[in-house]
């Protein structure tokens, strides 16, 4: 077994985990991992699966509270079990989740995940677990909804419990934890970021709203498409991140109507899991991602596929350079802030100067399922309601071949009838860039 794969509990939360705690008081941050199936699924093999990933996995039995100074710590929570809620959605799983994504999890209760069950009138159904988003990542819960679909296909299969793991920060490279690193990326990344002065901020958007509209647009690429789009990338020297990020970039920039040039931010979640002192692997809930932001100037009829290249090759300079180990380093340690009103708006008003972008998360290709099953797994993919200073958060996963975009959009921020027309040109974009 790994070495560095410990997660005794209690423990302080790591800086990751507290910035997304009181982020999520700004604005929900809960996150959703999918499934989109049919046939034979029963819901007492689900209910039986989920308390064997309870029995399995830390994380999953374990509440976020505070200690005598206010600060956060997971606790166990070995009694509390995982709610699994199931219900009709007609055909319109999408709002029915987009509803239960935002609905908050206390401080002090457990487990920080919920499980949901949506019988469609076709007969198919879709399955859905809701993270708070400091118990996981997209690419830990996706692993995870894909093992609890299995065992419930193979109910006489014991648990094996997994130890868990260190906390994020505790396996940095040294480097990153020196400040010298920190002063050299903050210089670096303001002169980056402010090289084409202000980013300009949609008009129809707005960062003031009385109560949350979560929506979910989901688009698709069939297997056909998603390989044709892969070679055009390789061709062009961009990868599929940069050619999804080139389509949603010239898609906002064409909803500002007039043809003018725009300063465009773009923020990716990345996965620091590969760039660890020793690499972590995704086989438990654990909270390992980052955002790194880049700034773009867009002309009218700008060219698509160096756009595409452009982004490809940032993303990859900046993960390498260490921008996605430093970002939690930008900010005051949100660990050692109090989790009490006050803490809180502190933190609040410190995120209130965040700049307006929009936001492309692609958990890549996902494993199969790793046992056969009686039914079929079409779709695997995840959401999320993006903040007050985010247009859309494009949630991006690949399954058996086909590819899954869930565009979140917050119809109280950006009205419905301005998000519509920009997804859908994100996704002609798109797939002329597949044709």
């Amino acid at each position: 077994m790994h070495h560095l794969n410990h997660g005794h509990l209690p423990r302080r939360l790591d800086p990751a985990e507290a910035f997304f705690w009181f982020l999520d008081h700004v604005s929900p941050m809960n996150f959703a991992v999918i499934a989109e199936g049919h046939g034979p699924l029963d819901d007492a093999a689900v209910q039986a699966a989920l308390t064997r990933a309870q029995q399995e996995h830390p994380l999953l039995r374990a509440a976020i509270s505070t200690d005598a100074e206010q600060h956060l710590i997971w606790v166990p929570a070995p009694e509390a079990a995982l709610d699994y809620t199931i219900s009709a959605a007609g055909n319109a799983w999408q709002a029915a989740l987009a509803h239960m994504l935002v609905q908050p999890f206390p401080l002090h209760s457990a487990p920080l995940v919920r499980a949901l069950r949506f019988n469609l009138d076709d007969g198919s159904w879709v399955v859905a677990l809701v993270f708070h988003h400091s118990a996981g990542d997209g690419r830990s819960g996706c692993r995870l909804l894909a093992d609890i679909l299995a065992s419930a296909a193979q109910p006489e299969q014991p648990p094996q419990p997994h130890p868990g793991y260190p906390p994020l920060h505790a396996l940095y490279p040294e480097h990153y934890q020196q400040t010298a690193a920190l002063h050299a990326f903050k210089t670096q990344r303001k002169e980056e970021l402010q090289r084409y002065g202000r980013f300009d901020e949609l008009p129809s958007f707005s960062r003031q709203a009385p109560e949350l509209q979560p929506r979910i647009q989901t688009l698709r690429l069939n297997a056909a498409q998603v390989q044709r789009l892969s070679e055009r990338c390789r061709a062009a020297g961009a990868t599929l991140h940069g050619a999804i990020s080139a389509a949603q970039l010239q898609a906002v920039h064409r909803a500002f109507g007039a043809a003018e040039p725009r300063t465009l931010g773009l923020t990716t979640p990345a996965d620091l899991r590969p760039h660890l002192r020793e690499p972590l692997d995704d086989a438990s809930p654990l909270m390992c991602a980052t955002l790194v932001t880049s700034v773009y100037r867009l002309e009218a009829e700008g060219d698509f596929w160096a756009l595409a290249r452009a982004i490809s090759g940032d993303l990859k300079r900046q993960i390498q350079r260490g921008d996605g180990h430093l970002f939690y380093g930008l900010f005051p340690p949100p660990a050692d802030f109090p989790a009490t009103a006050e803490g809180i708006a502190a933190f609040s008003a410190m995120m209130a100067m965040a700049p307006q972008v929009s936001m492309v998360s692609n958990v890549g290709r996902l494993a199969p399922l790793p046992a056969a099953t009686p039914f079929t797994v079409e779709a695997l993919s995840f959401a999320l309601c993006p903040m007050f200073s985010h247009l859309l958060f494009n949630a991006v996963s690949t399954f058996a071949g086909r590819m899954t975009l869930n565009v979140n959009f917050d119809a109280a921020r950006l009205p419905t009838d301005q998000a519509l027309p920009l997804i859908a040109d994100l996704d002609a974009i798109l797939q002329r860039a597949a044709a």
